[in-house]
């Protein structure tokens, strides 16, 4: 670890934007908020069509697909720090026309083998 109150955690996989992480981690970050969004679809389609109701999961659904979206920014940028490169290219995993293709190069692109300006190997924040 990088020292008493660096941890690493499931809040700063998910929601901060220093250090690395390596391709599982970010495989499992992304896989994690694909299965919650699919579940409010699930559930909001399973509840029926009371307007009320549908209202309301609407709104947890726009709520959940933001948050998502943050999230997914920062496992990127956290991604590209392992690979070596600038975080601002995270901004086009939210740009429908580059997201498939930079998800998918980040999801095999190997990192880099030793520490870089991003910090310490992967999972690691930096100092």
């Amino acid at each position: 670890m990088a020292g008493p109150g660096r941890e690493t955690s499931v809040g700063w996989a998910l929601f901060q934007w220093d250090g690395r992480i390596s391709r599982r981690v970010f495989i499992l970050g992304s896989a994690f908020w694909m299965m919650l969004n699919a579940a409010v679809v699930a559930v909001a389609t399973a509840r029926g069509s009371d307007e009320t109701v549908a209202l309301e999961l609407l709104s947890v659904f726009f709520a959940s697909i933001a948050l998502s979206m943050v999230s997914l920014v920062m496992l990127g940028i956290k991604r590209l720090h392992d690979i070596g490169l600038p975080g601002i290219g995270a901004a086009l995993l939210v740009i429908p026309a580059f997201s498939l293709i930079v998800f998918f190069l980040l999801c095999v692109w190997p990192a880099s083998a030793t520490s870089n300006r991003y910090g310490p190997a992967s999972n690691e924040r930096a100092g």
